[in-house]
């Protein structure tokens, strides 16, 4: 009934990236450095990185002075973009197609009753992308 963990190291990803832009340390971030200090696999932050890329959010450089840099504005990225760019569209919650409400003697109670579980499970989502769209990474870097 879960997401992945990928969606909580793709948020830092983008945080480090921010942060370090911000420090004006480097334009750049290096898949190694956010490795190290993120503590995350090297072949997981390439593999989100790779995600994040596909949904226009960060962009790379190769080369010696290359590594990671945002594509938009910390202002312009919700947890939502973050969000989507990870997990796509599958639904959060999944349900059991072959229940045969025909074995019950009220059954379309039954199947009245089932339907209510499934609105209200896929409402529930909805509040939560809801909730996601309205946060920004630059409003996350001001708390």
């Amino acid at each position: 009934m879960s997401y992945s963990i990928a969606f909580s190291q793709a948020t830092e990803i983008i945080l480090y990236i921010s942060i370090k832009s911000e420090e004006e340390q480097s334009k750049y971030s290096s898949i190694q450095s956010i490795s190290e200090k993120l503590n995350m696999p090297i072949p997981s932050v390439k593999r989100l990185v790779g995600l994040l890329k596909n949904e226009g959010l960060i962009t790379s450089k190769t080369g010696i002075s290359g590594g990671l840099m945002l594509m938009k504005k910390t202002q312009d990225i919700t947890l939502f973009d973050i969000f989507k760019a990870i997990e796509g569209s599958k639904a959060m919650f999944k349900f059991y197609q072959g229940f045969d409400v025909s074995k019950f003697e009220h059954a379309q109670q039954v199947e009245k009753q089932l339907n209510q579980v499934s609105d209200l499970l896929n409402e529930a989502e909805q509040a939560m992308l809801e909730v996601l769209k309205k946060k920004t990474v630059w409003e996350i870097m001001q708390d």
